[in-house]
């Protein structure tokens, strides 16, 4: 039973790192396209949009390929948590005002703001918080690396 665990949370995290992994690359590579969709938030100062839309793709690609690859999976986890809680945020806040807006999640995939978009934000967040809350002896390439080294000799 503790295996199937294993490889469920495996399933998990590989699922959450792909989309952030997917998600990140999309926009980085068209950062203009991700800043009109920030911009039409209409929640950020102008000075903003080009940082945010140049930082916020590589932390999610980043956060993607650790959950992909196993190394410092709980702080990647904890990251995707952060950021899903804070997209759900703004997706409910524009949901309320009544913006037809483009969430701008995965870059050229559109994607609508409204409440199948916090459904589904919700879940990914319940996901990423499953993964960093009970994740356990993760199967991770950063294992297999630490076997292969040698082990330095303690004197």
């Amino acid at each position: 039973m503790q295996e199937n665990k294993r490889y469920i949370f495996w399933a998990l995290r590989l699922l959450i790192g792909g989309i952030f992994f997917y998600a990140g690359l999309e926009k980085i590579l068209d950062p203009f396209d991700f800043s009109v969709a920030i911009y039409n938030y209409r929640l950020f100062p102008d000075p903003l949009l080009g940082v945010m839309a140049a930082t916020i793709p590589w932390i999610e690609a980043m956060a993607g390929v650790f959950l992909l690859s196993g190394f410092n999976t709980k702080g990647a986890a904890a990251l995707t948590s952060f950021l899903l809680l804070i997209f759900t945020g703004l997706i409910l806040i524009s949901a309320i005002r009544g913006l037809d807006i483009d969430c701008g999640c995965f870059g050229s995939l559109e994607r609508k703001v409204g409440w199948l978009a916090i459904l589904e934000d919700t879940s990914l967040f319940v996901i990423s918080m499953s993964v960093l809350l009970f994740e356990k002896n993760a199967l991770n390439l950063q294992e297999l690396i630490n076997k292969m080294l040698p082990r330095r000799i303690e004197e």
